[in-house]
């Protein structure tokens, strides 16, 4: 079992907090109840992309074993999975083909031989720093189905939920090197090891953070019951 500390609970919290807002307004939008929301101005963007580090950073302070690795990211896949169904019901035209869950299930699997001690935190970081340029250069790239999780979707594709491999799991990649600076053997770093006991205006973001992937499942088909009741 790997260690657990406040402020990354925190920091998840706060950002799966920013990205149930944002389909919050998105649900409302497309039933027809506020107008002012423009989900092509406004980006859930921020939010995915602290929540994409903060799962690369925790799987440092996993301490897995490959193995583990894998079928952690193979049950998140598999809740991935129920996602894409669950879309294709209710929003067959933007159904969630390859979301951020698909991204965090592969991208596990794949940050395995970044994640051992022997590979220094350049490493990730520099792949991932690569990976990102790399999206530069397939903007506005068409390609097909077996090509869109990694950044090439097909002409006319839409979806609520897109977040491909290129370049999010460079974003993952900078996470685990930013586990491995900050906490060595997933133990905090000395300047992380001077922040006090959690402060109790932290709990309720801590719990969130704690509880992430019950919330991500649940809160779509919450807020739509919601809406209709």
């Amino acid at each position: 079992m790997g260690a657990r500390y406040y402020e990354v609970d925190a920091v998840r919290g706060t950002a799966l907090l920013l990205m149930v807002l944002y389909h919050i307004l998105f649900c409302l939008y497309f039933f027809g109840i506020i107008r002012w929301f423009d989900p092509q101005a406004v980006s859930g963007a921020a939010g995915a992309a602290v929540f994409i580090f903060i799962a690369g950073l925790s799987l440092i302070l996993a301490g897995r074993k490959p193995a583990r690795t894998v079928k952690r990211g193979l049950q998140l896949l598999f809740f991935a999975l129920i996602i894409t169904a669950v879309t294709g019901i209710i929003y067959p035209q933007g159904f969630v083909v390859f979301g951020i869950l698909h991204l965090i299930g592969c991208g596990t699997i794949l940050a395995i031989p970044f994640l051992s001690g022997k590979v220094q935190w350049f490493i990730p970081a520099v792949s991932g720093i690569g990976i990102i340029i790399l999206s530069c250069f397939l903007q506005g790239v068409s390609g097909n189905l077996l090509l869109l999780p990694f950044g090439m979707p097909y002409p006319g594709f839409t979806s609520i939920d897109y977040e491909p491999l290129i370049p999010w799991f460079g974003v993952m990649l900078l996470g685990v090197s930013a586990g491995k600076i900050l906490y060595p053997a997933g133990k905090r770093c000395t300047f992380l090891s001077a922040l006090p006991e959690m402060p109790t205006v932290l709990r309720p973001l801590c719990f969130a953070g704690r509880h992430t992937l019950l919330i991500y499942l649940l809160h779509v088909p919450v807020i739509i019951l919601g809406v209709f009741l």
